[in-house]
């Protein structure tokens, strides 16, 4: 678990010092679409884990407070090539959100309009995507 924390820290650290980039996250993802979002947990007794998976549909409490999240996060990416692992995974068509809940980072990953795949981190506030597990 330590590896994991200074990994990711490092991660974090070294996205920190690359350009910074605002998108606009209303060409990134379909405001007529759902969301599928998948929760991982491990058992702390067993070390297994599980995924649970529900559709966040259009207009739903969940997906309203996410398109927010995004028309509210349009600025501060930071291009990243590292891999992510998380807990929370929300995806549409070629679009991804990776977060560890109670972390600060978030990351967005997705396929351009001209075919190339981009990947972005942004730091958050520690409960600002808790909305998707409650």
């Amino acid at each position: 678990m330590k590896h994991l924390i200074w990994t990711i820290t490092l991660v974090f650290s070294l996205a920190l010092t690359s350009c910074q980039t605002d998108l606009d996250l209303n060409n990134i993802i379909d405001q007529n679409s759902s969301f599928t979002l998948t929760v991982r947990t491990v058992d702390k007794e067993t070390g297994l884990s599980s995924n649970q998976t529900e559709e966040i549909e259009v207009n739903s409490k969940k997906w309203n407070r996410l398109v927010d999240f995004a028309k509210n996060n349009m600025d501060d990416w930071q291009s990243s090539p590292a891999s992510y692992i998380g807990d929370i995974y929300v995806t549409q068509n070629d679009f991804r959100l990776i977060h560890t809940k109670g972390t600060t980072g978030v990351v967005i990953a997705f396929t351009d309009k001209e075919g190339e795949p981009r990947q972005y981190t942004k730091k958050i506030e520690k409960s600002e995507l808790d909305f998707l597990t409650e």
